[in-house]
């Protein structure tokens, strides 16, 4: 009898190991991605910022649109070193078919935001930067800190660029 009984305790206790651990899956997988963005841009957003036409009213970029052809590039990253803070200012945004990711960290303001509130701050920027494959490195690196608006008392700036054709281009400053 008591290997019975110790028999079906071991079962109800694998089932409620079992259960806890398919909800915990269920529940860690409805967290999807905090960097997604997948608030619509609005014709007003459009307007106001030359060159963000074509974003997808659900979210991320409309078909049509996907690698490049809304702001030049469909991947952006910025890195700001201070001499005091490292990765004082970090900017992530990237296209993936037609889901766009997107992360703002200013260390300096303590300015943290992905998704659709990261995507809110740099958009304009973004649009802003106008850059072009063939830009030389002191160009790229002056629009960046000029459209950021970078105090010129940085150790270091290093921008990485993916453009429409898959060209990836790594600029990078010293500062002051």
């Amino acid at each position: 009898m008591d290997n019975e009984r110790m028999s079906v305790m071991i079962n109800r206790k694998f089932t409620i190991a079992a259960g806890i651990l398919f909800s915990s899956s269920l529940v860690l997988g409805a967290c999807g991605n905090d960097e997604q963005v997948t608030e619509p841009v609005t014709d007003e957003a459009s307007q106001t910022n030359d060159g963000v036409e074509g974003a997808n009213p659900e979210g991320g970029l409309a078909e049509e649109n996907v690698g490049g052809e809304v702001f030049g590039f469909t991947d952006f990253e910025l890195d700001v070193d201070y001499p005091d803070q490292d990765d004082a200012l970090t900017v992530s945004y990237e296209e993936i078919k037609d889901l766009v990711e997107a992360e703002y960290e200013d260390k300096l303001s303590n300015e943290v935001l992905e998704g659709n509130d990261a995507f809110d701050k740099i958009e304009p920027m973004l649009a802003e930067l106008k850059l072009t494959e063939d830009m030389q490195e002191d160009e790229v690196i002056s629009k960046v800190t000029e459209v950021f608006n970078i105090e010129s008392d940085f150790e270091s700036i290093e921008v990485e660029v993916t453009y429409p054709e898959g060209t990836e281009k790594e600029y990078q400053a010293s500062g002051n």
